[in-house]
């Protein structure tokens, strides 16, 4: 798919976290997204990511992020081919990780 949505760093998305509450949508698996992931996430396994995602509301921008940065890409496509509107964090929580020491 080649759908446009917009894309940011971990350190835009820190940013973005302390001007406005917004919505993170996790795509990691259940284990890793218990071991790391960003506080108030939700989580929704890349596994479970096609049955569930129809149940999203339509009224909020998803910012999506997963392990290393490469599902959620492939969540943002089918989202963005939902309707919703998106933005893809760039390098996942290993980048996360790493810009949090």
């Amino acid at each position: 798919m080649n759908l446009m949505y917009h894309s940011m760093t971990v350190g835009e998305l820190a940013e973005k976290m302390q001007e406005e509450s917004i919505t993170i949508l996790d795509v990691q698996d259940k284990e890793d997204f218990d071991q790391n992931h960003i506080t108030g996430a939700i989580n929704l396994p890349i596994g479970e990511f096609v049955s569930e995602a129809e149940n999203l509301p339509k009224d909020k921008t998803y910012y999506v992020i997963s392990k290393a940065g490469v599902r959620n890409v492939r969540a943002c496509d089918y989202l963005t081919s939902l309707g919703h509107d998106v933005v893809n964090i760039q390098g996942g929580m290993n980048a996360w990780q790493t810009l949090r020491g």
